[in-house]
């Protein structure tokens, strides 16, 4: 009978909603920026949590990514009072780029942003986050702040915020092998003194506006405005000053570069005269 089909039909649609759901802890309130925990709840039997750190920023204001730029404070996370998980791992989409008020960059973000986080669920007990935040936000002045997040129980949220935990997770940068990073990025490397210089050679789709480079390192790497030299290729200027000490190596050096929409990062080797592949 056809309404017995529609029936079907509207329990089949409620199937994904029955099935699990997203809750939320309260809000720690500051002038400047709001903030709290978000879960999604795991399937029976699944032992990987996935959640998310809500910020929302108060009209201009903005707070920083892992690693500051040239000045600023990056967030600290302690998940130490937890119970029921462990090994959180906590993930960033791709910054920004923003003046830091003393002629420098700062790399972070300038909206309302979601941090993703990972964890393995231990033991069929019920669950109880707790994130011990240390971080800054920075309007004409950078201010320092530490917000305790609880969630146990929390209360139900809409299916929208299991969306926004997704998008912010597809904005996390996709991590390459060193041949695929090779594969996307060229660097010759110039000695000047004490300061190498290195040009990079990359390859993106991005529009120039939406593209972007961030380089971390032991030592000093200021990073030119990329130049589009041709349609899906840029050119970026960096200018080396290695770490104190004997070896006056960088080691490692992440790259993190593309859009919004398409992240990647990946490290590379800057000690020798010539990284190209």
């Amino acid at each position: 009978m056809p309404w017995l089909l529609a029936i079907f039909a509207v329990l089949l649609s409620l199937v994904p909603a029955l099935a699990g759901g997203a809750r939320a802890s309260a809000w720690a309130e500051f002038r400047e920026v709001r903030l709290r925990l978000l879960l999604i709840e795991p399937a029976p039997g699944d032992m990987v949590i996935r959640g998310g750190i809500g910020i929302r920023l108060m009209p201009d204001y903005k707070t920083y990514w892992r690693n500051p730029g040239d000045s600023g404070v990056p967030p600290i996370f302690d998940f130490a009072g937890s119970k029921g998980a462990s090994d959180f791992e906590v993930r960033f989409p791709m910054p920004t780029r923003f003046d830091d008020g003393a002629g420098g960059q700062a790399w972070g973000y300038k909206t309302d942003v979601i941090l993703p986080f990972s964890a393995k669920k231990t033991g069929n007990g019920p669950l109880s986050l707790s994130l011990k935040l240390d971080f800054a936000v920075c309007g004409t002045i950078c201010i320092p702040l530490s917000a305790h997040l609880h969630l146990e129980g929390g209360h139900p949220v809409g299916n929208d915020v299991i969306d926004a935990i997704r998008h912010a997770e597809a904005r996390v940068p996709n991590r390459l092998s060193p041949a695929d990073l090779a594969a996307r990025m060229r660097i010759e490397r110039r000695d000047a003194g004490e300061r190498p210089v290195f040009t990079l050679d990359i390859r993106h789709d991005a529009e120039l506006e939406d593209f972007a480079v961030f380089a971390e390192s032991r030592g000093y790497l200021h990073i030119k405005a990329p130049v589009q030299v041709a349609p899906g290729r840029y050119q970026v200027v960096l200018k080396g000053q290695p770490p104190p000490g004997d070896d006056k190596r960088f080691g490692p050096v992440r790259f993190t570069f593309g859009s919004k929409k398409e992240p990647y990062e990946g490290f590379l080797d800057l000690d020798g005269n010539d990284t190209s592949p």
